[in-house]
């Protein structure tokens, strides 16, 4: 007892240092970029595309006029609204901390979820995963992309589903619909192994569509959405060589994809996806079954989506995070190393060499993503449950 005392008078356990060493590094980038955001508010940001849909929403323009601008649904404009109405750049300073202040409470959430009797444990799985996922998040804090917010939503969302609260999971679910139109690739896959969710998830959804006609005449509403169905459905055919998905790695190797290729292979593993995610559902414990929900469709998404960016693949760098924390802790060594090399990888490496080869973030990030997947496919179909059994979580009645 004495020596537990001494220990933390010295600034708490190791694995407390860890947990504060995670969020610090967080906290710096965000300061960083606070910073920056202040002296140049427009400077390598893209936030001045949310703030002119929401001045075009309540103008009753059209959201879509500029083909390369907005990629989101007509509910995004309504969710930034309120940071478009603060004055300048501190609209712009709060998106950033909150979709920050998403990761870590995402991670947090999942990495108390999967050690709930052991606080020592759960500070180290936070501090390593926050370690690991910030490298391909750097330029999601700078840029202020949703890409961020997403990241932690969709953690947030595996631990409320690993904890068997319904309503909660379903609202966040389907506020990463509003966020980015690829939440609907978590959506579709998430009541394959929680049927019970379907109830909440599917009036979520009727009041997320209703929401635009209460701040909107019906008229303006439908034509929004019109014109959101033919944006996307344009941009998912597109052949620009500027993104960062399978497409590209291939095309690096000399075997470009044409669109019906890419379409075919969109819908080939896209049920590929959904067969691991039922082998998953059959053969992991919670909270396992939920991480892997969240990876398996970071990684549909991000390898099939024809406009996935090199920053994109932030999305997938907090659950990564979490699984290759778990990994170390589970002496799953080998498989921690390849998550957490994916994450430095990701981040760095683009950066580094990008003298030697401009394009290396639209190659290399798929690549690293692809190890992962094999990774994640060989654990998933051929090696037994090591995640640690928990006590049942608590059941919450509002969400039950």
């Amino acid at each position: 007892m004495q020596g537990v005392g001494e220990a933390e008078g010295m600034g708490g356990s190791p694995s407390c240092r860890l947990r504060r060493a995670g969020v610090a590094l967080w906290v710096l980038a965000l300061g960083v970029v606070c910073v920056l955001v202040s002296l140049d508010p427009v400077r390598r940001s893209v936030t001045p595309v949310f703030h002119l849909a929401a001045e075009r929403w309540w103008a009753r323009q059209p959201l879509y006029s500029d083909p390369r601008g907005f990629h989101y649904l007509p509910q995004f404009a309504l969710l930034f609204a309120p940071f478009h109405a603060l004055p300048a750049p501190l609209g712009d300073l709060l998106w950033r901390i909150l979709s920050v202040a998403a990761v870590v409470a995402g991670v947090s959430a999942l990495s108390r979820r999967a050690s709930p009797d052991d606080r020592q444990a759960a500070d180290r799985l936070l501090g390593l995963a926050l370690l690991f996922s910030i490298w391909p998040c750097l330029g999601a804090i700078r840029n202020g992309q949703t890409n961020l917010a997403f990241a932690g939503l969709l953690v947030l969302a595996a631990a409320l589903l690993a904890s068997e609260r319904w309503t909660a999971a379903a609202a966040v679910l389907v506020l990463l619909v509003a966020i980015k139109p690829l939440g609907i690739v978590v959506v579709l896959l998430a009541p394959w192994g929680y049927p019970r969710l379907l109830g909440p998830l599917a009036a979520g959804l009727a009041v997320l569509a209703a929401l635009p006609f209460l701040f909107a005449p019906p008229a303006y509403v439908l034509s929004q959405y019109r014109d959101a169905a033919a944006h996307l459905a344009a941009w998912s055919g597109t052949t620009e060589t500027r993104f960062a998905d399978l497409a590209a790695l291939l095309r690096r190797f000399g075997l470009p994809l044409s669109t019906g290729a890419a379409t075919i292979a969109r819908a080939v593993f896209a049920f590929v996806t959904l067969g691991l995610w039922l082998t998953a559902v059959r053969r992991r414990r919670e909270p396992a079954r939920a991480l892997l929900l969240a990876l398996l469709a970071a990684a549909y998404l991000l390898l099939f989506n024809p406009m996935t960016e090199k920053n994109t693949y932030a999305i997938a760098a907090p659950a990564l995070g979490i699984a290759a924390a778990c990994a170390f802790s589970t002496a799953r060594r080998a498989a921690g190393a390849v998550f957490a090399g994916a994450l430095v990888s990701i981040g760095v490496f683009p950066e580094a060499f990008h003298r030697i080869d401009p394009d290396l973030g639209l190659w290399w990030d798929p690549l690293a993503l692809c190890v992962v997947a094999v990774v994640l496919t060989v654990e998933i179909v051929a090696l037994p449950d090591t995640a640690p059994r928990s006590s049942r979580p608590v059941r919450v009645n509002a969400d039950g």
